[in-house]
């Protein structure tokens, strides 16, 4: 209607893996119900994997102020894009993505009426802080937990005090006590694969833990968590990104903010994995602590719900979200 300002726009950039953009097209459906334009950027190799084991396209074409959009990742066509190779796709989006990206930014070619970008948490690489030409504001967006981001974090303490590398199988229960707030929490197993390397200077390990460290130069920074789940660990990350909006578990966040809705992505690329091969492998782990499990399952579902319903962190936490972007808009 004449008269109204018009709505918000956001660019939404994963990274290039099936996980980065289920998560963050999750979030894309929870702005896009709120009444936001979203711009959903892909690379073209995974926006065809994307509509090749989904019905994606069906789906979001209920919003009209939706769209999907490409930037080469500069690989050629056969390159396998998988991650073992994760050291060519970052140094082609150094090299070839990233001048793209900036010129759309600053050209406006998604629009002139872009409000902000969020862009997967590991790619701060692909927007300098310091880009005066680039007007609008950079999130960041984490799909891992914040248990997960502080261990990151964490991580050079733990080379410089002797923590790792891990020394083979042998080393697997040995506690890891410099994870501030973890202390009695961590074993060397229950550490990611890439801290697993003997090489400490490892390129995997090397990256992730760079691009985790320079979160706090996002505008703001996004998580798939929730304060009754990670309450202690959030408030450590905010010490370092005091702008953080946790508002996990996005698909819980999705159905309780939006019940009508009966569409979900929970089955996106649903021919890549086999349920049933899945279902028996969790059981196969589950065997002899299947009620201890249950029972954590249960408790973590609880507080999922609790955190998702009117008055919970992650609904106030979204809410607070979609009033920023609002008034960056504006």
């Amino acid at each position: 209607m004449e008269g109204e300002p018009e709505a918000p726009h956001v660019l939404i950039f994963p990274l290039p893996f099936q996980g980065h953009i289920n998560s963050m097209l999750k979030l894309a459906q929870l702005l896009s119900l709120a009444g936001i334009t979203v711009t959903f950027l892909n690379t073209p190799h995974s926006h065809r994997q994307l509509t090749h084991h989904s019905d994606v396209l069906l789906r979001f074409s209920r919003f009209p102020a939706f769209r999907f959009r490409t930037i080469t990742d500069g690989l050629p066509p056969d390159h396998p894009r998988s991650y073992d190779f994760f050291p060519d796709i970052v140094a082609s989006f150094e090299t070839v993505t990233k001048p793209i990206l900036r010129d759309f930014l600053v050209s406006g070619h998604f629009g002139s009426d872009l409000t902000c970008a969020i862009l997967d948490g590991f790619f701060k690489f692909l927007v300098d802080a310091e880009d005066a030409e680039i007007k609008i504001p950079v999130f960041g967006f984490r799909t891992v937990s914040a248990c997960s981001i502080w261990t990151y974090l964490s991580v050079p303490r733990l080379i410089q005090d002797g923590q790792l590398p891990i020394r083979g199988e042998e080393d697997m229960e040995r506690m890891i006590r410099n994870v501030p707030g973890m202390e009695n929490l961590l074993r060397c197993r229950d550490l990611p694969g890439f801290c697993r390397v003997t090489d400490m200077n490892d390129y995997l390990l090397q990256f992730i833990v760079k691009q985790t460290q320079r979160s706090h130069e996002f505008h703001s920074l996004i998580l798939n968590s929730f304060q009754d789940l990670e309450g202690p660990i959030l408030e450590k990350i905010r010490t370092l990104c005091p702008s953080l909006y946790a508002i996990g578990p996005l698909h819980a966040l999705l159905k309780a903010k939006f019940p009508s809705e009966t569409e979900s992505l929970n089955n996106l690329w649903e021919d890549v994995c086999d349920r049933g091969t899945v279902a028996k492998m969790v059981n196969e782990l589950m065997v002899d602590r299947k009620e201890e499990f249950m029972r954590s399952a249960a408790e973590m579902a609880n507080l999922a719900k609790q955190s998702v319903s009117p008055g919970g962190s992650s609904c106030a936490d979204f809410d607070r979200l979609l009033q920023d972007i609002r008034l960056l808009s504006q």
